[in-house]
């Protein structure tokens, strides 16, 4: 290692040595100075963990066995590549990267890659934070939102929510003509298409020199994808693991911080702003609402089991403002309110309750929800 130091230590470019598994056993004070690792932070850490390089279009370019890994071990010579790289504080640097085989006599090093700074049309892949939870909201890694006349049409939100239900699968030109002009011929579909493509690329990234060349939204064999969809931040994914986590957690103090800020995400229903224009959103909709619904109970029964009454009284008005037939978390609150010493409150949730499944599902409360009334109605 003293060698290596010797050769690259003092060197303006970035440089860093990785043995043969990966792991990073050298890096210099140019490559502290362009990625933000301090030495200590980088060496033993695996370099393609560390930097989780990207090509320029937002393609994953740093693994285990990566191309130039491959292209070494085969003997084959290995040009220079640009590839965006992980700082310290999140973002993503553009450098252009040259790689240099080590000898054997070298028993740590494996290669050295030399960074420098890459400077042209191509800025760093920066992921969305995606807002599906309520009106679609899309922000750039910089805190700007996506906005604009291009972006306020339906149908350029329509594709971008589409795209990203589909996680980065490929999408073909046929499946989205029929979803979002299933009415149209063909000939006006296809042109309705090119323009929303258009739009979007053009609301994503509105300094981009031509649409064409787009990091966001690929197009290849007839099929259109949202690049590194697996690397967005989307609001519904931590939402439902953060649900998961909570129901996991056996401290119920700390399961009710966990459904708070799980909870907290949900801003209404999902692409409330797209839903009657646009039926394939209705499913997702109601799944993740019941979700929501289960989990406001769930956080109730918690709020009861810690004594918090007014706070489980709250989330379970909260639950009945969203649906009112939901006969279980109607009768968690007539006990309480029955607790509590409120008898006419708990009357008048039975009643609200009766009125609402006869307009809304013209049917009787339960027996059980009788019963319970039956004996609040009754008490003395």
């Amino acid at each position: 290692m003293r060698s290596i130091k010797h050769f690259f230590g003092k060197t303006g470019d970035g440089a860093w040595s990785v043995t043969e598994d990966g792991q990073i056993v050298f890096w210099n004070q140019a490559a502290v100075d362009l990625l933000g690792y301090a030495v200590e932070e980088a060496v033993d850490q695996y370099c393609w963990q560390l930097l989780v390089g990207l090509t320029p279009q937002g393609e994953p370019h740093c693994a285990p066995n990566c191309p130039v890994r491959q292209d070494i071990k085969n003997g084959s010579p290995v040009a220079s590549v640009d590839i965006q790289l992980r700082h310290r504080n999140g973002h993503y640097v553009l450098t252009n990267m040259s790689t240099i085989p080590v000898p054997s006599e070298f028993e740590e090093s494996f290669l050295v890659h030399l960074l420098r700074l890459r400077q042209q049309k191509w800025h760093a892949h920066q992921p969305f934070r995606i807002y599906l939870l309520g009106p679609l909201v899309v922000t750039r890694q910089d805190g700007s939102q996506v906005e604009g006349a291009l972006w306020n049409r339906v149908k350029t939100r329509a594709l971008m929510a589409y795209l990203v239900m589909q996680k980065g699968t490929a999408v073909s030109r046929e499946q989205i003509l029929d979803m979002l002009w299933p009415d149209l011929e063909y000939k006006a579909a296809m042109h309705n298409l090119n323009t929303t493509v258009y739009n979007l690329r053009r609301s994503l990234e509105p300094k981009l020199e031509k649409a064409s060349q787009s990091r966001y939204l690929l197009y290849q064999n007839g099929c259109y994808r949202l690049a590194e969809a697996k690397k967005h931040w989307i609001d519904v994914d931590i939402f439902e693991s953060g649900i998961r986590q909570a129901r996991q957690e056996t401290d119920a103090t700390t399961a009710v911080s966990l459904y708070k800020t799980a909870l907290s995400l949900y801003r209404g229903d999902y692409l409330f702003d797209l839903t009657d224009t646009h039926s394939w959103i209705r499913d997702q909709q109601f799944r993740l609402q019941e979700i929501y619904l289960r989990a406001l109970a769930e956080l109730a029964s918690l709020y009861e089991k810690l004594d918090m009454a007014e706070e489980a009284i709250d989330t379970y008005q909260q639950i009945l403002s969203i649906d009112c037939c939901q006969e279980a978390s109607c009768r968690q609150l007539m006990s309480l309110f029955t607790k509590l010493g409120k008898r006419s409150e708990a009357i008048q949730v039975c009643q609200r309750l009766t009125q609402c499944l006869a307009d809304e599902l013209d049917i009787l409360i339960s027996d059980q929800t009788r019963a319970l009334y039956n004996k609040i109605r009754d008490t003395v």
